[in-house]
């Protein structure tokens, strides 16, 4: 049981005089989207402006679904609904009481970055499964919603919690660290991405490091060696180069490794491409801080997955896609191109969609990154940000992945070809790109 109905009132319930009907024990699961209710959750409807949609119009919806039980803040007669002041609100109080319950024991990770959050915290919750119960954020819950609901969601018994912490506006982290309160904290990178809301990069790296605010007294602080300069408190730090606490070491005889301390540890890498390695290192970074078995941790990573849209490769009809549609800035474009000229095939072809959220910087930039995808077999521009850059560069262009003639640009694949597919989430990912692109090469029936 994730809470017991008499914890869920006494935390959240504003009627002193209310009772919970007999035969509810509690709830295995929390939900804010009616659509994803399973027996047993608790619906929590939210309303505007933090939803499109007041939710409490769906409570019956959630209830007839399988909620046993839903919070409201409007009057209602239903049994088997919580009255709360504020939904969101309560949602809230319900995640710092899931972090208050916690063991002393238990250590909490938040990871904040411009890039790879999610891929580190697949990583270690992999890794951490292995040495005890483990609990992180689903997808990229790492909003002022994602933070909170997956707190709420934490099983008392939990002896690891990993979660992401995101920022598209100034001040968002350091109060969402703070509910999290760490035990360590993680800021793998800052790069020029969402900065669109900052006065200048060094606003938005001084907003990464608002991380270590939430730290609870005696949490550790790793992070990126280039940001080190930038913090006064005690840290470790990690990078792909040999300048830090734990790095990455290159190849000898064919053989990778990470290098911590000075102790060498060989590594199998958990996919292909640099940008990974900076990753690797923070995760045994954080084992180490851990102070859990670094060799069983190495092994553990070498099986570790890639989050879906973040690198992921299938072969379809002996055509190759790697779907790297989930998201993308300046430098994971040249990370993902410079790890797909690498790749052995018979041809490369790149479909690069547009980069979001980069300010000044997005006329440069995406003249840049079209300059590296013109290397390759062939080219597609996404996007309206594309547009002049692909006109300068005679490079084929379209305003939407929906415009793309996949019938014909399938038709021109060959088996042995590999196909990259990357851009901003609203280009390609919210759009399904990659389910209608794999269904094109598949072809009728």
């Amino acid at each position: 049981m994730l809470w017991q109905t008499q914890d869920l009132a006494r935390h959240l319930v504003n009627a002193p005089n209310w009772q919970a009907p007999q035969g509810i024990s509690g709830v295995q699961g929390i939900q804010i989207d009616s659509r994803q209710i399973q027996n047993g959750d608790l619906f929590i409807p939210l309303s505007p402006p933090v939803a499109d949609r007041d939710g409490h119009q769906f409570i019956d919806a959630a209830l007839a679904s399988g909620a046993s039980w839903a919070l409201s803040a409007q009057p209602t007669r239903h049994e088997q609904v919580l009255p709360v002041t504020d939904t969101l609100q309560a949602l809230q109080t319900l995640a710092l009481s899931a972090r208050n319950r916690l063991s002393s024991d238990t250590e909490v990770i938040a990871i904040t970055g411009s890039s790879g959050k999610t891929t580190l915290r697949t990583w270690l919750q992999h890794i951490l499964t292995g040495f005890g119960r483990t609990h992180g954020s689903e997808g990229s819950f790492n909003n002022h919603l994602g933070v909170p609901l997956s707190l709420a969601r934490m099983p008392a018994n939990t002896q690891y919690g990993i979660f992401e912490v995101g920022t598209n506006h100034p001040g968002e982290i350091q109060g969402l660290a703070e509910m999290v309160a760490p035990t360590i904290a993680v800021v793998l990178n800052v790069l020029p991405v969402h900065i669109g809301h900052f006065p200048s990069f060094d606003a938005l790296r001084q907003e990464k490091l608002s991380l270590q605010a939430g730290l609870k007294p005696g949490g550790r602080l790793i992070l990126d060696s280039a940001l080190s300069a930038a913090v006064t408190r005690p840290h470790r730090t990690f990078d792909a180069e040999h300048s830090a606490d734990v790095h990455w070491d290159h190849p000898q005889h064919g053989q990778s490794a990470i290098i911590l301390d000075q102790q060498r540890y060989a590594l199998v890498m958990p996919g292909p491409g640099e940008h990974l390695r900076a990753t690797a290192s923070a995760c045994l970074a954080v084992v180490q801080a851990l102070g859990l078995d670094i060799e069983i941790a190495v092994k553990r990573l070498a099986s570790a997955p890639l989050p879906t849209g973040r690198g992921n490769s299938e072969h379809i009809n002996d055509i190759e896609i790697i779907d790297e549609s989930y998201n993308a800035n300046p430098d994971s474009m040249g990370f993902a191109l410079t790890a797909l000229a690498a790749r052995p095939s018979k041809r490369r072809h790149v479909i690069l969609g547009e980069m979001h959220e980069l300010g000044d910087l997005a006329p440069a930039a995406h003249e840049h990154v079209l300059a590296l995808g013109t290397t390759f077999d062939t080219c597609l521009a996404v996007g309206p940000l594309f547009r002049a850059a692909a006109a300068a560069s005679k490079v084929q262009h379209v305003e939407s992945c929906q415009d793309i003639n996949l019938a014909e640009y399938v038709a021109r694949l060959a088996p042995g070809d590999t196909v990259l597919v990357k851009g901003s989430n609203q280009v390609f990912w919210k759009q399904q790109f990659i389910p209608s692109l794999r269904q094109a090469i598949l072809g009728p029936g």
